[in-house]
């Protein structure tokens, strides 16, 4: 699934290409993608001819494409999503639900064969109201106090609490597990052991692997590709994530995984020990 430095990839081009320039016809959209807010499909095609971009915008994991009279349209990924900017002439892939004419000569499309995405439109359109996300892992926000604050009493584990999308908004499985192994925290700690010195390495860790994927335009394994079509350069970078078995690159040791709520977790069993949690 694309995580934020993925979504934050695709965002930053579309940012510098799209503004000013209006939606000149919706050429394709797929009803079944339409998940989010009530304006239907139907409307949606109505409506979005002739709007001007103003920005492309990113919340968590969401794209957010806002007008100038306000509105919003709403995109999310999914599992297997890629939204890439081609030419006109190039015949549409398999699995494309939504078409935007943005050019003469340009189409901005998703493609998702999985169709877990989602996409709405939004006539008025507060993010926080709307999405019910945390805040941003890059933000002022999101401090080692307001982690230690919002894990009180939480015994899951961290490795699922950093999941949830209302307690931080755009990390995924490959973040946070790259996350805790550099923080040096086993994903199975339980998130009330979390100390207020944990979260401190814990929060630099988060912001030190995002900034690095967003330098490297995302992780790529199978789906991902950023808006021209390019995959990311990340993956020759990780430290544990997809390593099953391989050394450690700080202690040598083999990368071991768990399942954790149905969610693969890889770390070193050495550099996260749980007592660290527990102590620290």
């Amino acid at each position: 699934m694309p995580e934020l430095p993925e979504v934050e990839t695709i965002r930053t081009y579309l940012n510098a290409i799209l503004p000013n320039h209006p939606v000149i016809s919706v050429e394709h959209l797929d009803a079944r993608m339409v998940k989010m807010g009530t304006v239907s499909a139907e409307s949606i095609a109505h409506r979005l001819p002739g709007l001007v971009v103003q920005s492309m915008g990113r919340r968590g994991k969401y794209l957010v494409m806002r007008f100038f009279d306000k509105s919003a349209l709403v995109i999310h990924l999914g599992m297997s999503g890629r939204l890439v900017v081609e030419p006109k002439t190039n015949p549409w892939r398999i699995h494309t639900h939504l078409v935007l004419e943005l050019r003469e000569d340009m189409e901005l499309r998703l493609v998702d064969p999985r169709r877990f995405g989602r996409i709405g439109y939004f006539m008025e359109f507060d993010t926080d109201r709307t999405l019910h996300l945390g805040p941003e892992p890059l933000g002022r926000a999101f401090t080692a106090q307001y982690l230690v604050d919002r894990l009180k009493g939480r015994k899951s584990p961290i490795k699922s609490l950093l999941l949830d999308q209302s307690l931080v908004a755009g990390l995924g499985n490959i973040y946070v597990d790259e996350a805790l192994f550099g923080a040096g925290i086993h994903p199975l700690a339980p998130g009330s052991t979390i100390s207020l010195r944990s979260a401190n390495r814990l929060v630099r860790s988060i912001r030190r692997v995002l900034r690095t994927s967003i330098a490297n335009r995302g992780t790529s394994f199978s789906d991902y590709v950023d808006a021209l079509g390019h995959p990311g350069q990340n993956q020759e970078y990780l430290a544990v994530y997809g390593r099953l078995g391989q050394p450690c690159l700080k202690c040598g040791s083999p990368i071991h995984s768990i399942v954790i709520h149905a969610r693969t977790s890889h770390f070193c069993q050495y550099c996260q020990p749980m007592l660290e949690d527990l102590e620290g």
